[in-house]
């Protein structure tokens, strides 16, 4: 059996373009098992955003949607005084992927769609308790289980773990079958193209079966 390792950030918009990607190739694999970590991007950061930043975020948005096709609210670069920290968004994941292991790939696109379909901050606890409302955790467990060190301890621990396997940069898809990982892409990938690799991959494993 092949497994998939996801490694992934709610505010990497290389990964919200590869979204459609993924979802094509678990809709052609339903019984695919997608284990999904997150990794640091920005980690640590607390100074605003400059027009230089911005400048440069907004052409990797660009040629995201000119790529993935997938939409993008443009009002984000209007905002004064936002600081690009991935860190909440990736303790909140954390939290849903605990209640709901099966549809951690769903939570993930959620955060990503409320931050670049629908422009929300996402940085926010607020934003990030209703996201969490939609799948069911009540507001006072969030808010418990939100402010708990336990779980920012967690999050910084699987930082710390992607880095030491070496992935360095978002999307990046392995594949894990017969103790050995295969890497599927580094960056984004068309849909077409993931479900071509896979295919290739699961029909020389099926080869190689004694």
């Amino acid at each position: 059996m092949i497994e998939l390792l996801y490694f992934a950030n709610p505010m990497c918009s290389w990964c919200w373009g590869f979204a459609p990607s993924l979802r094509a190739l678990r809709e052609t694999h339903p019984d695919l098992v997608v284990n999904l970590a997150t990794g640091s991007l920005g980690a640590g950061r607390a100074a605003p955003m400059n027009e230089a930043d911005k400048t440069d975020l907004r052409e990797h948005w660009r040629k995201v949607r000119e790529r993935s096709g997938q939409p993008f609210d443009f009002a984000f670069f209007t905002r004064e005084g936002f600081v690009y920290d991935t860190e909440p968004p990736c303790r909140a994941f954390a939290l849903l992927r605990h209640r709901y292991p099966a549809l951690a790939t769903a939570c993930l696109e959620r955060l990503q769609e409320r931050f670049y379909g629908h422009g929300e901050d996402i940085t926010e606890p607020a934003v990030l308790r209703r996201v969490c409302g939609e799948f069911g955790i009540p507001g006072a467990t969030f808010d418990a289980a939100f402010g708990d060190p336990t779980l920012a301890r967690e999050v910084s621990r699987e930082w710390e773990q992607t880095a030491r396997l070496g992935v360095t940069g978002y999307p990046t898809l392995l594949a894990l079958h017969r103790g050995r990982a295969q890497v599927l892409t580094v960056g984004w990938c068309a849909p077409e193209e993931l479900v071509r690799r896979f295919a290739v991959l699961a029909d020389a494993g099926r080869s190689a079966a004694p």
